[in-house]
């Protein structure tokens, strides 16, 4: 598989995250997209934490944190940076919110797999080009994004 560029990589991101917000409009679900320059985060914290794309308001219920990616898939696998997974826990941990991951592979526009920031604690870190958890596909949620999200959603919290 040939490498992307970088400006490739950020539209297929731009686009996935576009869809993203799409899907939360037809839904009517009230959203923010988190502003992600460096100064948003605090100095002492920069490099420790790192911001979600999406806070989605779920009334009556609270926030959660949604990172939207468009991740090509590795033999049956979603590949998040360590580092990554490490910088969403300390978010989860001093905002109190859970992060969940959005994943739109580029060349299949009517699939997205959901899964949480935590459900990669026991995945093992591979090197691919730089320390990676490896996702199983079938560790996540895979649906059609023309659903409702909020059904998908409640669908893919599970308590194992």
């Amino acid at each position: 598989m040939a490498r992307l560029t970088r400006q490739a990589r950020k539209e297929q991101g731009d686009a996935a995250e576009a869809r993203f917000r799409a899907w939360l409009d037809r839904c009517v679900l009230p959203h923010m997209y988190v502003e992600q320059s460096p100064l948003s985060v605090p100095k002492g914290l920069r490099g420790e934490i790192k911001r979600p794309d999406f806070l989605v308001g779920l009334p009556t219920i609270g926030t959660l944190a949604f990172d939207v990616k468009a991740k090509s898939i590795y033999d049956e696998h979603i590949l998040i940076d360590a580092y990554e997974h490490r910088t969403f826990r300390n978010f989860e941990t001093f905002f109190n919110i859970s992060v969940w991951y959005v994943c739109f592979p580029p060349a299949d526009p009517n699939v997205c797999h959901l899964f949480l920031n935590r459900d990669l604690e026991g995945e093992p870190s591979i090197r691919h080009g730089r320390p990676v958890l490896a996702m199983p596909l079938k560790s996540t949620v895979t649906t059609d994004p023309r659903r409702d999200f909020l059904g998908v959603l409640v669908g893919a919290i599970s308590l194992r």
